[in-house]
């Protein structure tokens, strides 16, 4: 007699709970868990992979990102890289690990069998092309892979997505996931990754400080009559999520809020730039109101960085300035570097003061001078008071498609040391 597995695995809970595939539509990494997996009209990162390939080619720098998730007796890994380049579009790849190991499994006599593993694993490969500002479409085409104990079988996929944008704040997003349907067989039982439609909406705010996003996602899946026969007709299981990110800290400090039909969730993020890098790491906290938060709140971590690519900033010396009115050799430099996906059109760097108010700005047409100088003057002709100082660059290309970036410039000290003048009665 042919031994037989019975293997019990834990609970997932993912919003398709039970479906084929269902991994594939949980969360790739905290940012997007963070704001309830609501992230279809967003994808402005590496998780564009995941949940709409088109998003890719908002990205202007090379991006890797790493994410883990704990899930309830299990785990999901994802790694993913974006690569854009200035003709060609944007390419990404993406792996997506989730398993679990040390299961339990019996032979249909109920004997005990060795522990055992489940794997389930996307190697995904995305392009995103955008004929305009306004809008991309992008395609993923992905292997996925299960592994039950001794049995393995692979099957194709591909998913295809666009997003619309700058409709004044609003953007919008649909995706189209296994548009061509994964078919994987373990022993003699087959499965067919559903098709899946994920539609999405969002909004910023406060110059960009504050995201709101919602989400529609619905497996289509065929109804079937009285004997088991599928039918014509679709059954629509419709999943709502949404979520808000706000940066409590421009750049710096990001804070997230998230629901969908299973899960609350709250995340954090820290990010920190340096010119042509930026480092970032989040954080996203899950509590299961579905159990009526019976099972235990989850935790999922990730770490991205991203790197060259298209971007702007400026190198300034000295770090400690002295201005001196009329001296012309002692002047703060200030080197601007500007890389673009198309020509300059027009440019604008603006200096502020620790209170955030512009005291010098500098604009002008086409491409931005490699060289800038301030002699510590504000934009009236008087000398600034003694503080720190801070740079933002803007620059706008031929399709209006804008870079943009803030920091550190220079502190301003024009006092001499502090200390004691005596002075002496009747002299």
């Amino acid at each position: 007699m042919k031994k037989l597995l019975t293997l019990f695995l834990p609970a997932l809970l993912f919003a398709e709970g039970g479906l084929p595939g269902a991994f594939l539509n949980y969360g790739a990494a905290p940012r997007s868990l963070g704001m309830g997996k609501a992230f279809t009209a967003v994808a402005d990162d590496a998780q564009a992979i995941y949940f709409n390939p088109a998003g890719l080619f908002q990205l202007n720098a090379h991006e890797v990102l790493a994410a883990h998730s704990q899930l309830y007796g299990a785990r999901m890994e994802y790694i993913a890289y974006v690569l854009p380049t200035r003709e060609w579009g944007s390419f990404g790849i993406g792996i997506l690990n989730f398993g679990a190991e040390g299961l339990d499994s019996r032979t249909p006599e109920n004997w005990q069998y060795l522990p055992t593993i489940f794997a389930e694993n996307a190697y995904q490969v995305a392009y995103a092309y955008g004929p305009s500002d306004f809008w991309s479409i992008g395609g993923t085409l992905k292997l996925i892979t299960k592994n039950l104990a001794q049995y393995i079988d692979a099957g194709i996929g591909m998913d295809a997505g666009i997003v619309i944008r700058k409709l004044g704040p609003f953007s919008f997003g649909l995706t189209v996931q296994n548009l061509v349907e994964p078919v994987l067989t373990l022993y003699t039982l087959s499965d067919r990754y559903p098709r899946t439609v994920r539609a999405g909406a969002a909004v910023r705010l406060l110059n960009g400080r504050a995201i709101i996003t919602v989400d529609a996602v619905s497996p289509l899946i065929r109804a079937v009559d009285s004997a088991g026969n599928p039918t014509r007709r679709w059954q629509v299981q419709l999943q709502p999520h949404g979520g808000v990110e706000f940066q409590l800290i421009p750049g710096v400090l990001v804070h997230r809020v998230g629901y969908d039909a299973n899960e609350i969730s709250l995340g954090l993020g820290v990010h920190q730039s340096w010119g042509r890098m930026t480092l970032g790491v989040d954080y996203a906290f899950l509590l299961h109101h579905q159990s009526s938060f019976r099972l235990a709140p989850t935790h999922k971590f990730g770490l991205f960085v991203n790197f060259g690519g298209f971007r702007v900033w400026i190198d300034a010396q000295p770090k400690l300035f002295a201005p001196t009115p009329g001296d012309k050799n002692n002047v703060l430099w200030m080197d601007v570097h500007s890389i673009s996906r198309q020509p300059v059109k027009r440019w604008q760097v603006l200096i502020k003061n620790s209170f955030g108010e512009v005291i010098r700005s500098y604009s002008g047409w086409d491409a931005p001078p490699p060289r800038l100088l301030w002699d510590g003057l504000d934009d009236a002709g008087r000398l600034v008071a003694d503080g720190r100082y801070y740079y933002d660059i803007v620059i706008v290309d031929q399709r209006n498609s804008s870079l943009s970036f803030s920091g550190f410039l220079t502190t301003v000290q024009t006092r001499g040391p502090q200390g004691k003048v005596e002075i002496t009665p009747g002299q």
